[in-house]
């Protein structure tokens, strides 16, 4: 059973609430490691929650729990879900926040956390982290079994994410979106690495022009310093997705750019973008 625990929120540090959830885990499961992935997630940034988690989670070890409480819909009848793939066991919202590990050979089961027995109590209706998920993971994590939360749930039943992202071959264009702004004012988008080769032919992303609110940003670069201080930046970032910077520079001020933005990746006529 998990012997780490990865929590990602969009409860910021400001409040208790990211500290009252590790208190409900360690009294019930004292030798569990917690790991704070990101209480950063913009307020109800579903999307975003998505992102983080999909490109985080391989970094740790198999067998870790990851929970993540980004749920506008609490209290309402949505479901929470306990969902086995890839090896590791996540605890969410079904609200499309787990749609990466939907497709291919990732999932291997989900289950719908109705135990009640299991629940903190009296049990909040607007903090379903405190009282269902973060005690039900802390049960995982001293040896409950998976099947013991509720109800197994066919994988066509669950929410996923409405695609925002699409690749026109024939026109050699990627289109996608704005999926967060990190501290640094960088713009995370859900283009990823092998999005572009698909227009490339896997010929190298730097033939590739990219377009933000309709503002140009130049061509896909390797690092920040290859351009000038101040400068628009678009390059692929260590989670192999492509972002957009400002050399020394807040990109999301510069550019007025934010979550929900579209990012249009074209390829160069001449084959390679100024």
């Amino acid at each position: 059973m998990p012997a780490v625990i990865t929590l990602t929120t969009d409860f910021g540090l400001a409040d208790e609430y990211v500290g009252v959830m590790k208190g409900v885990i360690v009294s019930i499961a004292p030798a569990v490691r917690i790991i704070d992935l990101s209480h950063g997630i913009m307020p109800q940034a579903v999307r975003e929650a998505a992102f983080v988690l999909g490109a985080a989670y391989r970094y740790f070890p198999k067998g870790t729990l990851h929970v993540a409480v980004v749920d506008p819909g609490v209290g309402s009848d949505r479901k929470i879900i306990l969902l086995r793939a890839d090896g590791h066991l996540f605890i969410a919202p079904d609200n499309g926040l787990l749609t990466f590990l939907l497709a291919g050979d990732r999932f291997e089961a989900a289950y719908e956390i109705v135990n009640q027995d299991l629940f903190c109590k009296p049990t909040s209706s607007t903090f379903h982290g405190r009282d269902v998920m973060a005690p039900v993971a802390a049960r995982l994590a001293n040896g409950l079994q998976v099947e013991a939360v509720g109800p197994a749930i066919d994988r066509a039943a669950l929410v996923r994410l409405t695609p925002s992202l699409s690749i026109n071959r024939r026109q050699g264009t990627v289109t996608g979106v704005i999926i967060g702004v990190d501290r640094f004012g960088n713009l995370l988008t859900n283009i990823h690495v092998d999005d572009l080769y698909a227009i490339t032919d896997r010929s190298g992303p730097d033939q590739l022009a990219v377009t933000v609110r309709g503002i140009a940003c130049g061509r896909v670069h390797n690092f920040y310093g290859e351009v000038a201080a101040g400068v628009p930046v678009s390059l692929i970032g260590s989670r192999n997705y492509l972002e957009i910077g400002v050399n020394q520079g807040n990109a999301a001020k510069v550019l007025a750019a934010g979550p929900g933005d579209g990012v249009v990746v074209s390829l160069d006529s001449g084959g390679r973008a100024g």
